[in-house]
């Protein structure tokens, strides 16, 4: 990778890193998905870290809703790196820290998360504009750290099937409103009608169009945890849309800031 990449990330929020992940990596990274789908082969409800799919109503809102979901059919997993020893040994390998992170940061970053993405076909539910920072815990510390996030498409990820889609140089400017529910805790009841948080139409900046991303098995995109970006629902009749993503603190970049976003529309 050379300074280009690093610089299409300062600028535009996100860049392209074709075949990343290729070959072995690509290879230890299914298997290692199929580990974790087999810990959710039983389950018939959402819980902890495992988010199940639902038709009609999508995986997160089912989740908080306490609504019927598909057994054992993934939308999502979180600390997939904790559940599943082998995505932590693949992004070591790939030393995702300390090349990509560190060349688009300028230091290494330190992973403190890392997720499944499953959009299985027919009934695979789409992920609404959104800020990845917007979510960080409280102990974060947010103004004095980022995010960057690797994203890695491990079956092919296209406009037909839910890749994902950012809005160009959002990154710049600042943190969005975002509006829904937040994720109820352990131990508290389901909500009626918790709608996903989101960053609303109204609010989005009018200032670059947004940018499809489709990808390659074992191609990634490299983003900021500013950039604005979503992806489509998946309503193919057989094309899953497969990702794991690994996501890195890093020192605040210089180019990002956590103010409230001034709405541009031009």
């Amino acid at each position: 990778m050379d300074d280009t990449h690093y610089r299409e990330v300062r600028e535009n929020g996100f860049v392209r890193l074709p075949g990343l992940a290729a070959g072995e990596a690509l290879t230890r990274l299914r298997a290692a998905v199929d580990d974790l789908k087999e810990l959710a082969r039983d389950r018939t409800v959402s819980s902890g870290d495992f988010v199940l799919e639902a038709p009609g109503i999508g995986g997160w809102a089912a989740w908080q809703q306490g609504a019927a979901a598909l057994p054992g059919v993934l939308r999502s997993a979180d600390r997939i790196h904790e559940h599943v020893p082998g995505f932590e040994a693949v992004q070591r390998s790939l030393d995702l820290a300390g090349v990509p992170v560190a060349g688009a940061a300028g230091s290494p970053g330190t992973l403190v998360n890392a997720f499944l993405w499953a959009k299985p076909p027919v009934v695979g539910s789409a992920k609404p504009w959104h800020q990845d920072i917007a979510f960080a815990p409280p102990a974060f510390r947010a103004g004095d750290h980022g995010i960057v996030t690797i994203w890695i498409a491990l079956d092919p990820a296209t406009v037909r099937n839910g890749c994902l889609e950012f809005i160009p140089g959002s990154h710049v400017l600042g943190l969005f409103p975002h509006t829904g529910d937040r994720e109820r805790r352990p131990g508290e009841p389901p909500r009626a009608g918790a709608v996903e948080p989101h960053v609303a139409d109204e609010h989005l900046p009018r200032t670059a169009d947004p940018v499809a991303v489709p990808l390659e098995p074992g191609s990634a995109v490299m983003f900021d945890g500013l950039v604005l970006h979503r992806s489509a629902p998946n309503t193919t009749a057989g094309e899953p849309r497969t990702a794991v993503s690994f996501v890195y603190e890093v020192p605040r970049p210089a180019w990002s800031r956590m103010e409230p976003a001034a709405v541009v529309r031009v």
